[in-house]
């Protein structure tokens, strides 16, 4: 039951009756809009208003849209004939039944049915079956439980990383004539049985063909042992497949020199080394994350050992062979340039570490120094970042050739030192060596022991030294050519080649490099105003000034500019209309809410009729009944 409907006012049947002209001069019907402020010569629209016509107007404009609306809601009064080719005369009764089929098809082929593969078409792939590979039937070749096949996991993958890099390692070693192609060939191929959980992924190729391959890695190795490498052959059947103890072989021990290594294989060993980098790339690319663990994991062992040897013996040792590589290999890897990198900014670290806390004492030193420096100018080619470390250490380098004992032009900083034992390790015995000097390369294995014997072979090896210093010093002054300290950075450089350094004792190409390193260097530094603090410009005092603002609405702040005035009256139009549609939209709920009540209140008054007449005409036949039989007793 609803609340009963509202008794129509006197007023209301009043102003029904009436017409307009006499609504308008019935002083009860108009209302007067009063007005704050009077504006000589302003005409005004709305100071007279007439609330009931007003409201009258607006329920017959709803009653003729938003009530009909509300009625038709929901119905259908018509039906449309949809199907196909019904009133088409020109089709034929199969061209309609096969388009119908066809478009109910279609219907049925919704979102969710899109990819569902259809189960009368079998799909293949390189001729086999899905669905019988799907079933993974194939046998696998190793004993791993993996449930995905023919892919590696992340265990496995630092491992086949590691293994490859320690392969790359000791190849690049090889190409130097330490290690053997047979020993090499089963370093890399004992992946399987030192890591039996690492899978291969299975080839699309035929099996010939990889059998082939395999059959000539094998007639290769054959062919090159049987020139005459049969002592490092031995020596791998001891060492067998074991990394660690391969290096350690290699790094004490070396090769045995009564059988040299010949061209052929050393030109194998060349390719296989480039193959191996080749599959540490591919590596990388697809495992980078475990690549950078493994780097990550090497560098940090590397600085550790190097810290704890420094807090125990207050000195550590140079980098071994193996860590110059395992170095180099991460700048052909991983980039160099970048800001910040999880590999190459360790690098960067341990090599700053190392030319710092390492001392030099002897000529092995002086070249695993010297190999640092080299990879220093190489990481640092393309971002031109500035390493204090290398600039300092080879200014020590330079100073080790200085014949006298006191240079008070410029000075040298840790780990080397101003006067001492090892303070001459690159003068020379004798100035005549210099005449049958000619520029080599300088063997990596310089490192771990210098092969010279003889005083002449120490001076030539000296001078090989001198000649890769001033060249890394000149790359240096063309890579930070840019700073604004350059001239302060070169200065004691170019102070030591100038006054005390004997150039004129050394070959011509040494002195070549000298002259161009101090065409480079300016010979007096630019003179930089001292850092002085800005002035500042005195603080003015508050004035105390009104500040005048333009009002254009009596009362309201507008913009003072044409832009804001225009954004004002166009914020103060959307507020305006957005109440008014609010307004609109509660009498159009407050409206239908009165429909939809009077309809329930029709539909209780009707049931109540009803009701009504099904009592009276049940009254009617019980009395109609109780006479009746009132009539059969008498």
């Amino acid at each position: 039951m609803g609340k009963p409907p509202k008794k129509r006012s006197l007023a209301d049947k009043v102003r029904k009756t009436k017409t307009s002209t006499q609504i308008k001069n019935n002083p009860f019907e108009v209302k007067i809009n009063r007005k704050k402020f009077d504006v000589l010569g302003q005409k005004s629209k709305h100071d007279v208003g007439l609330p009931g016509v007003s409201r009258s107007k607006a329920i017959n404009k709803r009653k003729n849209t938003l009530l009909k609306e509300f009625r038709l809601k929901n119905k259908a009064n018509k039906f449309v004939d949809r199907r196909f080719g019904e009133y088409d005369t020109k089709m034929a009764p199969e061209d309609k039944i096969l388009k119908r089929f066809t478009m109910e098809r279609q219907r049925s082929q919704t979102k969710k049915d899109l990819y569902n593969l259809n189960e009368e078409e079998e799909l293949t792939h390189y001729g086999q079956s899905l669905a019988e590979m799907e079933k993974m039937t194939d046998m696998v070749d190793s004993d791993s439980d993996s449930e995905e096949k023919g892919l590696l996991s992340g265990e496995c993958s630092v491992a086949v990383f590691l293994v490859i890099l320690n392969t790359s390692v000791f190849l690049g070693i090889n190409s130097l004539g330490k290690l053997s192609l047979f020993a090499s060939y089963k370093i890399y191929n004992g992946m399987v049985h030192t890591y039996p959980g690492v899978r291969i992924a299975k080839s699309k190729s035929r099996p010939e063909s990889r059998l082939e391959s395999v059959e000539r890695a094998e007639n290769c190795c054959s062919q090159t042992l049987s020139n005459g490498d049969i002592s490092v052959s031995r020596r791998a059947k001891l060492i067998g497949t074991n990394p660690k103890r391969l290096a350690a072989v290699i790094a004490t021990k070396g090769v045995n020199k009564k059988y040299p290594l010949g061209a052929a294989l050393l030109n194998s060993l060349s390719l296989f080394f480039s193959l191996s980098l080749r599959q540490v790339y591919s590596l990388c690319q697809l495992f980078p994350a475990s690549a950078c663990k493994v780097m990550q994991t090497l560098l940090s062992d590397g600085g550790h050992s190097m810290e704890e040897a420094v807090e125990v013996k207050g000195r550590a040792a140079f980098p071994g062979l193996d860590m110059l590589i395992y170095l180099k290999i991460a700048a052909l890897l991983f980039p160099t340039s970048d800001f910040r990198h999880p590999v190459t900014t360790p690098a960067f670290l341990y090599i700053s570490q190392a030319l710092t806390k390492c001392p030099v004492s002897s000529l092995e030193s002086v070249s695993a120094g010297l190999v640092l420096c080299c990879l220093a100018v190489e990481f640092v080619s393309l971002s031109k970042r500035f390493i204090p470390e290398l600039i300092n250490f080879l200014l020590g380098l330079l100073h080790l050739a200085v014949p006298a004992d006191t240079c008070k032009d410029y000075c040298v900083v840790s780990p080397f030192r101003q006067q001492g034992k090892a303070s001459k390790l690159l003068l020379l015995c004798d100035t005549e060596s210099s005449s049958s000097w000619s520029r080599k390369p300088i063997p990596l294995t310089s490192v771990h022991r210098v092969t010279a014997s003889t005083d002449l072979q120490r001076d030539h090896h000296r001078l090989s030294v001198l000649d890769a210093c001033l060249d890394l010093v000149k790359r240096c002054a063309t890579l930070y050519r840019d700073l604004p300290s350059y001239d302060q950075i070169f200065q004691p450089i170019r102070t030591l080649l100038t006054n005390h350094l004997p150039v004129q004792s050394y070959p011509p190409a040494l002195q070549e490099l000298q002259r161009e390193i101090l065409e480079a260097i300016p010979e007096t530094p630019s003179q930089h105003s001292p850092l002085v603090f800005d002035k500042k410009k005195p603080i003015a005092l508050k004035m105390l000034q009104p500040k005048i603002v333009e009002v254009l609405d009596y009362g309201k702040k507008r913009g003072n500019t044409k832009e804001e005035k225009e954004r004002e009256r166009l914020k103060h139009k959307y507020k305006k209309e957005f109440k008014g549609a609010l307004r609109e939209l509660r009498k159009d709920t407050r409206f239908l809410a009165q429909a939809k009540l009077s309809d329930i209140m029709s539909r209780d008054a009707e049931r109540k009729r009803k009701v009504k007449e099904l009592y009276g005409s049940l009254a009617t036949q019980e009395g109609e009944w109780k006479a009746l039989k009132r009539k059969k007793r008498k």
